[in-house]
């Protein structure tokens, strides 16, 4: 198989045979992540009737960091639903992703930093940040076009549902892609 060369003046590879293709699969997978973010919008059950579903002291969280509580495993290991507890100050890693992501803000709020990835530095610049409120839904796609970090600014533990597109044996390793940042 033929991969792009560099090209002699930039550095840059030039554009493969491929990539209009590639671009199109890119695209059909980030609205396949929409889709799902739309399912879990029309069909996910109450949250407080998800939450009581938890052992008794998951939502109080940890005071080191987030928890992720698997909530189902898709049998044919498509997918895997997990509920996070964020105490106040805990925050995700920024990151993109491996694989794309659904996630929906069960109780309180949701702060969420977005950033812009520089392929020639290799790093990403915050661009923007906003606020998630419990109900609201979002979806993002597998690379790095959506980076972000997630977490609870509030002064109240704050709990997300995530739906990822790996077997649960890979959601420590197969979800997020850590980036380094540009501290401005």
């Amino acid at each position: 198989m033929q991969t792009s060369a560099p090209c002699a003046r930039s550095g840059a590879p030039e554009p493969s045979p491929l990539t209009p293709f590639t671009s199109g699969i890119e695209a059909t997978l980030a609205k396949n992540a929409r889709m799902v973010a739309e399912q879990v919008a029309a069909s996910l059950p109450d949250a407080e009737t998800l939450l009581a579903s938890l052992p008794p002291g998951a939502l109080e969280g940890s005071p080191d960091t987030y928890t992720r509580h698997l909530v189902h495993a898709d049998p044919f290991e498509r997918f895997s639903v997990m509920l996070l507890v964020w105490r106040p100050g805990q925050f995700s890693p920024v990151h993109g992703h491996r694989t794309w992501c659904a996630y929906r803000v069960l109780r309180g709020t949701m702060y969420e930093r977005h950033y812009r990835w520089d392929p020639e530095s290799r790093t990403a610049s915050q661009v923007g940040a906003v606020t998630r409120e419990a109900g609201d839904t979002f979806s993002v796609p597998a690379g790095l076009q959506h980076i972000h970090a997630l977490g609870n600014a509030s002064d109240d533990v704050t709990v997300s549902l995530h739906i990822y597109g790996v077997e649960q044996s890979r959601i420590s390793t197969g979800v997020n892609l850590l980036v380094d940042t540009v501290v401005s």
